[in-house]
């Protein structure tokens, strides 16, 4: 993959972009929100809204945590939908999940807004500060505390479905229909089952775990902070290969077409064959990435694929490379054509017959 744009070194992002299909959601520091096109990195709308937080977006809108309250802009033109006042300071990211708006406060609290509208639908107290991102599956939403617990709460309610202590901080939660995987400070990686938090199996890296995991059908994929990319098989755990890393990473893997893509800081990202762990993918960066690395789905064969932050707070966007195609070499370059080979003689035509 090349390198597509990148915004202007003269507006550093304040933090990782939102994204849809379409546009990133670009926090700056001069207080702005701007939507870029993915295709071309073009400016689409600008507003101020001045956010120490990633964006949440989605159902058309762009979910923004201001001085003392919550936002939601339209997403094809920034236009104000609705902004509510909040019972407290925020502590992480905003998330959206289908029609929900999912906020976590200091001091431990958990509230789900409606976000169509902001109203409220449930508060709890759970004692300790969801940092990480949350993940839903089934009809749950599964966090990663804190205080070295992982709660799976009913998104319709926040009740409380079970509880399970795991060994250190919570780094990052990937849940899927069958399991939950929550990666630790402690250098360990749990699977969890989705529907009583009873431990599956889990696996020690040598080092803190990167963000969150990523999957397929017959792996999951883990970085931690030794260096190493582990693909361990998603039912028993046990280890499929490792690759030792040339960069500390710098965020979770991403698996896209049978290839695994490490963000690191550096200013190259590469990819590994799923299967085998084998180098398939390289790309080169204008800056040295940071982290919040995001492949896209959809678009243009050549238009923008992947997109990164650089640790001067760029957004910089990748797209595949097209090669021409290979045609066979005629003649060497410098060196006489050879010559045609002789005809082969005509037998003689025959008078006509009389």
């Amino acid at each position: 993959m090349d390198v597509r744009w990148a915004t202007a070194q003269d507006v550093a992002l304040t933090t990782a972009p939102g994204f849809d299909a379409t546009t990133a959601y670009v926090p700056t520091r001069d207080g702005a929100l701007t939507a870029r096109d993915l295709e071309t990195g073009a400016a689409r709308w600008r507003v101020e809204a001045p956010t120490p937080y990633a964006p949440a977006v989605g159902g058309d809108l762009v979910f923004v945590v201001v001085s003392g309250g919550v936002r939601a802009l339209a997403a094809t033109s920034g236009a104000v939908r609705w902004q509510r006042p909040l019972p407290g300071t925020v502590a992480a990211p905003p998330y959206w999940d289908t029609g929900w708006l999912i906020l976590s406060f200091e001091g431990g609290d958990l509230a789900a807004f409606r976000a169509a509208d902001g109203e409220l639908v449930w508060r709890v107290s759970l004692g300790a500060v969801a940092h990480v991102a949350p993940a839903p599956a089934l009809d749950n939403l599964y966090l990663g505390l804190d205080d070295g617990r992982t709660v799976a709460l009913a998104l319709a309610s926040g009740q409380t479905v079970w509880t399970r202590t795991t060994e250190g901080r919570a780094t990052g939660v990937t849940a899927l229909d069958d399991q939950v995987f929550v990666g630790t400070s402690a250098g360990v990686l749990w699977s969890l089952d989705p529907r009583s938090g009873r431990v599956r199996w889990r696996w020690r890296t040598g080092a803190a775990v990167v963000a969150s995991a990523a999957a397929d059908e017959a792996r999951i994929y883990v970085l931690a902070y030794d260096h190493i990319l582990r693909a361990l098989d998603r039912g028993n755990g046990n280890l499929r290969w490792r690759r030792a890393l040339p960069h500390r990473p710098a965020g979770s893997p991403i698996v896209v077409d049978g290839t695994v893509i490490v963000p690191s800081f550096s200013t190259e990202l590469a990819g590994y064959d799923a299967v085998k762990g084998t180098p398939t993918l390289s790309m080169a960066s204008t800056s040295e990435v940071a982290g919040s690395t995001r492949f896209r789905v959809g678009g243009r064969v050549t238009g923008t694929r992947l997109t990164a932050v650089s640790t001067d707070g760029q957004l910089i966007a990748f797209g595949p490379r097209v090669e021409p195609p290979v045609e066979p070499l005629g003649a060497l370059p410098g060196t006489p054509s050879p010559e045609p080979p002789p005809s082969p003689p005509q037998a003689p035509v025959p008078p006509p017959s009389r």
